[in-house]
């Protein structure tokens, strides 16, 4: 048996893990009526196209985990991106840690974000501010526990295209939250404002001052 194969089976296993995770939460929220796709009909063009992009990757993404974990004869990206470049056995135990705490840190911000998860901006309904559980440490912990979870899986599998693909969702990211962030800020105005100065961005170290639930 392939030496990587087991690995394989834990992304994969990672993967199904977030999938329920989202699915089970995404469901309880619809049966309350909550609308968890909101349109954001002031997006930007390029903005619209960033998300339409990273749909189709993070599409790619899950494919390519299941083509090598299973594995499948059929991959969607030519031969050189799926070349080894990483296979140190150190690099796959740290993979496996990262793709563990990215699966804790997406549970607990699930469970601390209530009826008000969304996925994409709810102009028109959103939920209430969110500051407590793990929000108290991270004002992003779905994107932080997303990104652990990506560089854990090229650690574990070690396939050039996971890590290439891992990059662009990090800059996607990047802008994502910047453009939440410009929406949180107008709408909830100075409690967004003194939440952000007293929680870091990906995480903050010491818990800050302020009230444990506030919204």
């Amino acid at each position: 048996m392939d030496a990587n194969r087991p690995f394989e089976c834990l992304a994969l296993g990672a993967l199904g893990c977030l999938g329920i995770l989202g699915i089970s939460r995404g469901m309880m929220l619809s049966a309350r009526g909550v609308r968890i796709f909101p349109i954001d009909r002031k997006r930007t063009v390029r903005e619209g196209l960033a998300d339409l992009a990273f749909l189709l990757f993070f599409f790619l993404w899950v494919y390519e985990i299941l083509a090598f974990a299973i594995p499948l004869d059929v991959h969607l990206v030519p031969a050189p991106m799926r070349v080894l470049v990483i296979e140190a056995i150190g690099a796959k135990v740290l993979g496996t840690l990262a793709m563990t705490a990215g699966i804790v840190v997406y549970g607990l911000a699930l469970r601390a974000f209530g009826s008000s998860w969304r996925l994409g901006i709810d102009r028109d309904r959103p939920g209430p501010l969110v500051t407590g559980g793990i929000f108290a440490r991270s004002r992003n912990p779905i994107y932080l526990a997303l990104m652990l979870l990506m560089i854990g899986v090229f650690l574990v599998v070690g396939r050039l295209v996971l890590l290439l693909l891992a990059m662009m969702f990090a800059v996607y990211f990047h802008f994502l939250v910047r453009r939440e962030e410009r929406f949180l800020t107008q709408h909830y105005g100075d409690v967004y404002r003194a939440y952000a100065q007293r929680v870091g961005r990906w995480w903050t170290l010491e818990r800050g001052k302020g009230p444990p639930n506030g919204t």
